[in-house]
């Protein structure tokens, strides 16, 4: 009886060792097929997100210079950022922050909304590195399930951008263009966004819905310089979710996505200051668009002024008779025509005798 007792439990053990050795052995397989399958995904993404950049410009596609020349319009909005009128109403007030929303002609009831506000604790630069920065944004915004830039070229950059939704609806996919732009005093600045249409770039997963429509437009002034505190912000921002959800529903969600948005990037624009982090600055490449901007209107003033001074020059050289016309000299008539008129008088005079 001990016998069989004690071999029916060396069995079990026995059993429960080697069960243990094959859930490990398959643990691990699945772990790196997993990752196997994860990294070839990637392989894939990437190349079809190449695939998708092909014959893609930014003088095409991209944020117009038209367009951005709005932006010297900045100061006047600043005036009335508070009093926007032209159809914009006010949904609520809070401090330092004001929400207003302006219905979108068309068929249904889409609107667009814009926040002003005012911080004054962080620095116009960190506050638009903490939205600039892709890496960084992925950290402390809780909603994105991955965001990159696809193609970039000088201020201009094409992001793609997968955004979580409420349960039981799919991720949102934006492709956008998003445009940095400086005012020649270092005192405004503004980030322009707009959606790419699938015609222009495809989508690259099928478990994600395409928004069509997105535009956002943040504005801001800086109190004194760009490394000082004190910031006002104009934020400006509508977009189509692709869903049939109750109107009252996307309305709440959009009302509270731009004030919930604006605070988590102060918070991230404090972090920056307080530990010291090394960010990277798409404003940096605006900047440098703006000397060359700079650069280039006073070239066009000096060449502008030094021909109206040739011109002033000139006008006076004629005034004061001091520009000299060539004289016209007189022709003597050759030997060969005084010796025909000579005979010609003789042969006269010799008839006349």
């Amino acid at each position: 009886m001990n016998r069989s007792w004690s071999g029916f439990v060396f069995r079990q053990v026995s059993f429960y060792r080697n069960f243990r050795q094959q859930w490990s052995r398959f643990k691990s397989r699945a772990v790196q097929y997993s990752f196997n399958l994860y990294r070839n995904d990637r392989r894939f993404t990437k190349f079809a997100i190449a695939a998708s950049t092909v014959g893609f410009t930014f003088r095409e596609h991209g944020i117009s210079e038209d367009r951005m020349s709005e932006c010297h319009n900045c100061e006047e909005e600043f005036v009335h950022r508070k009093t926007p009128g032209h159809g914009w109403e006010l949904l609520y007030e809070e401090k330092d922050m004001l929400a207003f929303r302006r219905r979108i002609e068309g068929p249904y009831e889409m609107y667009e909304y814009k926040c002003v506000g005012t911080y004054y604790d962080i620095s116009p630069r960190n506050f638009l590195d903490a939205q600039n920065d892709l890496d960084y944004r992925r950290q402390w915004d809780e909603n994105i399930v991955t965001i990159e830039v696809v193609k970039e070229e000088n201020e201009n950059e094409l992001i793609r951008w997968v955004s979580k939704f409420p349960y039981p609806m799919y991720p949102r996919e934006y492709v956008y263009v998003r445009r940095t732009w400086v005012s020649d005093d270092e005192k405004y600045a503004v980030l322009d966004s707009e959606s790419v249409q699938p015609e222009v770039f495809p989508s690259i997963s099928e478990s994600n819905v395409r928004v069509r429509s997105y535009t956002s437009r943040m504005s801001i002034r800086a109190h004194t310089d760009w490394e000082s505190h004190g910031v006002d912000y104009i934020l400006t921002y509508s977009d189509n979710p692709e869903a049939n959800i109750p109107r009252y529903v996307y309305n709440w969600m959009v009302n509270k996505g731009g004030p919930y948005f604006l605070k988590q990037v102060h918070k991230a624009a404090r972090d920056i200051e307080t530990s010291g982090r090394h960010v990277r600055s798409a404003t940096e490449k605006a900047l440098l668009a703006k000397n060359d901007r700079v650069s280039e209107r006073e070239a066009k003033e000096k060449e502008e002024k030094r021909r109206k001074e040739s011109e002033v020059t000139r006008e006076n050289q004629e005034n004061n008779g001091e520009k000299k016309c060539p004289k016209s000299q007189k022709t003597r008539p050759s030997s060969a025509t005084n010796s025909f008129v000579l005979q010609s008088d003789q042969v006269n005079y010799q008839r006349s005798v």
